[in-house]
């Protein structure tokens, strides 16, 4: 009897040399690690605990509702599916959205 046999080694031998996973399995293994990434990521993003101006409950869902409308109807009718951050603030301005600190200004002039 021989101490050599390595049937059922196969699979520890393998883990210990890290041998690459090769062929449409990289793919797949691939694909589902971006994926449960991306889940992680949206569930953190949804969640309740994510952000403290929930608070104002529905008077904050009528604006994110008029945000994305704005956001959509601009992404139409300029035909880019990635605005920049420089159109996402035109955006917004255009639905009537002031800077604190450009409210705080106004504020000071009038009073």
């Amino acid at each position: 009897m021989s101490s050599g046999t390595t049937g059922g080694n196969k699979a520890a031998s393998r883990t210990k040399t890290k041998q690459p996973v090769t062929g449409k399995s990289a793919g797949k293994a691939a694909a589902a690690r971006s994926s449960t990434r991306t889940a992680a990521r949206s569930a953190k993003r949804r969640s309740p605990k994510a952000s403290a101006a929930d608070d104002d409950g529905e008077l904050l869902e009528v604006e994110r509702v008029e945000f994305l409308k704005a956001m959509d109807k601009y992404k139409r009718q300029t035909g880019q599916t990635f605005p920049s951050w420089s159109e996402v603030l035109s955006v917004l301005r255009s639905i009537g959205w002031i800077s604190p600190m450009r409210l705080a200004e106004r504020q000071a002039k009038q009073g």
